[in-house]
């Protein structure tokens, strides 16, 4: 047998700082995905940027994004809940890509994938531009649920506070229903009992007329 030469004496380092993989895709997904808590990751770009690029095909055009690892069917199944488009996962020698429908949603696709922290090496100003495009969207919401309320609010109170003191022709007064004649009665401090003849006849008087 030849000479293996003088064999490593193992350490205590050895246990407690194992060597990682030099190469292959299984150790890089288990460090990206490990750092996320998610079971799929996405590798930045050498510059830091999240690698989606618009491409087109036969009819349509897609947004693919690259470098995908781990469970790419998972990330897939979230970025069509959030967008609502259709997607596939395609293999190749470079890696696992994912393709989804439609160029307009680049930008989305980039904010989420940045916002979900799933993009391994992005750069600093990459992870603020899209926590402020975020922060943003949620101050407009917040802002556009505020003003309906207002909107609603000053609606029902313009409409009480004309109740009782309108005037009323005979066409009005039939299309409303009793529910309506009668706080409009009440509202007028009448009586709101009678049938629907009665109340029409009430509500036709004049708001001078004494009971």
């Amino acid at each position: 047998m030849g000479d293996r030469g003088p064999s490593r004496q193992t350490t205590l380092a050895d246990h407690l700082f194992p060597s990682q993989p030099r190469s292959g895709t299984s150790g890089n997904s288990e460090r990206a995905s490990s750092s996320t808590n998610l079971p799929y990751a996405v590798r930045a770009t050498k510059k830091g940027g999240v690698p989606c690029v618009v491409e087109s095909r036969k009819h349509h055009k897609v947004v693919v994004v690259s470098n995908v690892e781990g469970d790419a069917s998972t990330l897939l199944s979230a970025l069509q809940r959030s967008l609502g488009a259709g997607g596939k996962i395609c293999h190749d020698n470079m890696g696992t890509r994912i393709e989804v429908q439609g160029e307009h949603h680049l930008e989305k696709i980039r904010t989420f994938l940045l916002h979900s922290g799933c993009v391994v090496g992005a750069s600093r100003a990459q992870k603020d531009e899209a926590a402020a495009v975020v922060a943003a969207k949620k101050s407009k919401s917040q802002k556009g649920a505020t003003t309906t309320k207002s909107d609603a609010e000053k609606s029902t109170s313009k409409g009480t506070s004309n109740l009782g003191s309108e005037t009323f022709t005979p066409k009005m007064v039939k299309a409303m229903k009793p529910t309506e004649m009668k706080a409009h009665l009440s509202a007028r401090n009448l009586s709101t009992q009678g049938n629907k003849q009665e109340l029409i006849a009430r509500l036709l008087k004049p708001l001078d007329d004494p009971q």
